[in-house]
């Protein structure tokens, strides 16, 4: 029974694999069955335990962070129902506790870009049969053009680390064939927080690998610009225009949130929709209804003041912590001690080793941290603009990449023995 439980949730991760590319209904209904099957796995007698990560007290304390924005709130009720978005860090755990054999891991991402792929298909054959030009966007299964940018800039990254660092022939022409596909769709969005983000995840993937082209990705970017189209030059100079339609509408939208900021400096007005607290404080003038701030860090202040930016702030080291997991070893080539047998359960000890022959890093590996900590940093970069942070769609599979990153870090060394005596 273990063994076959063990399997349900092994092939449950897959299908959270084939869910992250489309809408939350498949997303959401494959996180519950992989939590389902995996945490019936873990208690079945001679299961194996919780892979302990160094997200696991920053998540913690981000839901602390969230309870006490929820009491501190003029509107508990209608806040509580966020606060179960915080235990979407449990997939780091989850990701981790399935990629720590190489094997799955690959699988995983293989099915991932399988099912990418037919969903960019399908995102570009409906922005072409609705024009192909804006006002019309990408907008994909999810179904808005911003969420849409931001799942291509994750598959975008993940896709160039593999390219650029796998040093697997089959994987490399994978990912190729995802970014040429994946990079129109990115363009269609006319999700300008998207683009900044891909080409900040872009730049941390070349600082960490091949620093000399730096310069040669700032001049493809500017290149961009006089051979696309007038209508993607026109938006992507936008983003630069303080006159622009959209970025006056993020600027009054900013101002509303620091005024909530500073006569709620503490706790926020909590976590609610905002949208009778952004026309309360926002200037006069025509606007878009909207419920939240466009932006991750004017969100949380005016939401969860000071404890819930100090909660974010210990959240976000902790999952470059976990992304990172042995990178600055295997970048520089360092051998590592490999461990006999099949691999155990992770733990957030990168010190434990064993005395056993020294092996070479994995690239695939290496490649799967370098693209975890790249698109944490594009997310973050892109949260400058967006509410990117309370979309469901972007947390799994941002949080999938960074679990099964910090599982390849242990790829090859000594696993703890995790599982219980039945």
């Amino acid at each position: 029974m273990p063994r076959l439980l063990e399997r349900a949730a092994a092939f449950s991760f897959l299908f959270l694999a084939a869910a992250l590319p489309w809408s939350i209904a498949p997303m959401s209904i494959a996180v519950v069955l992989c939590g389902v099957f995996t945490l019936a796995a873990w208690w079945s007698p001679g299961g194996a335990r919780w892979v302990r990560t160094p997200i696991d007290l920053p998540a913690l304390g981000w839901l602390a962070a969230l309870v006490i924005a929820t009491l501190a709130s003029s509107d508990p009720a209608g806040s509580a129902g966020r606060i179960t978005k915080g235990f979407l860090l449990a997939i780091v755990p989850l990701a981790a506790y399935h990629g720590r054999d190489p094997k799955w891991a690959r699988r995983a991402v293989a099915v991932l870009f399988v099912s990418a792929a037919i969903a960019t298909i399908y995102a570009l054959t409906k922005f072409a049969a609705q024009g192909g030009a804006f006002p019309a966007r990408v907008k994909g299964a999810v179904g808005h053009p911003l969420t849409y940018g931001g799942q291509a800039m994750l598959l975008i990254t993940l896709a160039a680390a593999l390219l650029v660092r796998s040093r697997d022939h089959r994987w490399m022409i994978g990912a190729a064939a995802l970014l040429t596909l994946v990079a129109p769709a990115l363009m269609g969005s006319f999700t300008r927080s998207a683009w900044i983000g891909t080409f900040v995840s872009l730049a941390v993937i070349l600082a960490m690998t091949r620093a000399r082209w730096l310069a040669a990705l700032a001049a493809l970017a500017v290149a961009l610009l006089f051979v696309v189209p007038a209508g993607y030059r026109e938006r992507a100079l936008s983003a630069f225009d303080p006159g622009s339609q959209w970025n006056v509408e993020r600027v009054r939208l900013w101002d509303a949130g620091f005024r909530m900021f500073r006569d709620h400096p503490v706790t926020g007005v909590g976590l609610q929709d905002l949208r009778p607290w952004i026309d309360r404080y926002r200037a006069p003038g025509p606007h878009e209804p909207l419920g939240h701030l466009h932006s991750i860090y004017v969100q949380i202040a005016a939401s969860m003041g000071i404890v819930g930016l100090a909660a974010f702030g210990w959240l976000v080291v902790g999952l470059f912590r976990t992304a990172r997991r042995g990178l600055r070893r295997d970048l520089h080539g360092g051998a590592v001690p490999s461990a006999p047998g099949a691999p155990g359960d992770a733990t957030a000890r990168d010190d434990v080793t064993a005395p056993e022959e020294l092996t070479a890093p994995d690239p695939f590996g290496v490649a799967l941290r370098i693209a975890a900590v790249a698109a944490l940093a594009g997310f973050l970069v892109s949260g400058l603009f967006e509410w990117n942070f309370g979309d469901e769609e972007l947390l799994d599979f941002l949080f999938t990449l960074i679990g099964i990153a910090f599982a390849a870090g242990g790829w090859g060394r000594a696993w703890h023995d995790a599982r219980r005596s039945s």
